[in-house]
C-alpha cells in the first residue's frame, strides 16, 4: 500500500474521529496522563461504531512505516488512540478485543503497543477478571511474557482495592507453588517484594533452591529478602550474571532515569535517554527494554 492510499484510508475517519489522526504519541505514553477524549474532544456513544472499526482497522495499523519520520506517519497512532477512546467508554466489546489481541500477539513484535497500553486499557474490565487471569497464569501452555503481564495487572488491582489481601496472597501461592517457569516466577516474587508479602519466603526460597527464578529480573535471593525487609545486608559477595556485566556500565543512568519518574508521571516508552522498545533494558538484566522496565 502506497503513502497515498493510507491516506485515503485515514480520510473515510471524518468528523471528531479525524482529531486521532492529530494527537501522536500525545497521550498514550504516559500512564498517568491519559487524554479525557470525552471531555477534551467531545467524544460521545454516536462515535463508539466508528471508534470501533479504527481501532480494528489492520491495515492502518500494520503499514509499514519505517521509512517516515517521528512526526510522520500519525495515522499508526490513531488506531492507538481509538483503543484508548473505547477503554473509556467501557466498551463491552472493547474488553475482549483487547485481551484477545493481547494474548495474540509476539512480545518480539517490534510494534505491539497492545501489550505496551494493556494494563491501562483493561482498567475498566479487569475487576471480573481475577478467576480468568488466575487460571491463565497458571496455565504453562501460554506465554510467559503475557502471563507476567497478568500477574502486574493482579498487582494493579490489589493496589486499587479491587481485590484484597487475602485473594492476592492465594493467586501468588498457586503460581510460586505450582511454576516451573523462571519469568513467572519472577513476577510473582516481584508482587512479594514491592508489597513486603513475607508470608511467601518458604515458596521463594523452594523457588530459588529449583533455580526456577530468572535471577536476570529481580536479583538472587538475598536481594530479594533485603527488599522485602528480612536483611539489611548481603552475606555474600554478588555474583553477577554475564548479562548483568555487560550493562552494569548503564545501572547508574538506570537509577536516575527511576528518579524522575518517581517526581512526575510512569512513561510507557522512556525517552530520557532515549532507549529503544527493543534495546537491552538499562537495569542490566539483559531483557529487551519492553520485556523489563518499560511498563513499571
Amino acid at each position: 500500500m502506497s503513502p497515498t492510499s493510507l491516506k485515503a484510508l485515514a480520510k473515510q475517519y471524518d468528523g471528531r474521529i479525524s482529531i486521532l489522526f492529530s494527537l501522536g504519541r500525545n497521550g498514550i505514553m504516559y500512564r498517568d496522563t491519559q487524554i479525557d477524549y470525552i471531555g477534551k474532544y467531545d467524544f460521545c456513544e454516536e462515535d463508539i461504531e466508528k471508534l470501533f472499526a479504527l481501532a480494528t482497522d489492520m491495515e492502518i495499523y500494520h503499514y509499514d512505516y519505517s521509512d517516515m519520520k517521528e512526526d510522520e506517519g500519525l495515522e499508526f497512532y490513531a488506531v492507538v488512540h481509538a483503543w484508548h477512546a473505547l477503554s473509556q467508554f467501557e466498551v463491552a466489546e472493547a474488553k475482549q478485543l483487547f485481551v484477545d489481541w493481547f494474548e495474540f500477539y509476539d512480545f518480539d513484535n517490534p510494534d505491539d503497543w497492545m501489550i505496551t497500553a494493556f494494563r491501562v486499557l483493561i482498567r475498566p474490565y479487569r475487576s471480573e477478571m481475577f478467576d480468568y487471569i488466575t487460571s491463565y497464569v497458571q496455565d504453562s501452555s501460554h506465554s510467559e511474557w503475557v502471563r507476567m503481564e497478568y500477574i502486574e495487572v493482579i498487582k494493579d488491582m490489589y493496589e486499587a482495592k479491587e481485590i484484597n489481601l487475602e485473594q492476592l496472597n492465594t493467586f501468588l501461592d498457586k503460581v510460586l507453588s505450582t511454576s516451573n517457569n523462571p519469568i513467572v516466577n519472577a513476577g510473582a516474587i516481584s508482587v512479594c517484594m514491592d508489597h513486603r508479602l513475607t508470608e511467601h519466603h518458604e515458596r521463594i526460597k523452594q523457588c530459588f533452591e529449583q533455580k526456577a527464578v530468572d535471577i536476570d529480573h529481580i536479583g538472587d535471593l538475598e536481594d530479594v529478602e533485603i527488599k522485602m525487609g528480612l536483611r539489611t545486608e548481603r552475606e555474600t559477595e554478588r555474583e553477577l550474571t554475564e548479562l548483568q556485566k555487560a550493562f552494569e556500565p548503564y545501572r547508574e543512568d538506570f537509577a536516575r532515569i527511576l528518579g524522575m519518574q518517581e517526581e512526575g508521571a510512569t512513561p510507557y516508552i522512556s525517552t530520557e535517554p532515549k532507549i529503544g522498545r527493543n534495546d537491552p533494558c538499562l537495569c542490566g538484566s539483559g531483557k529487551k527494554y519492553k520485556k523489563c522496565c518499560m511498563n513499571k
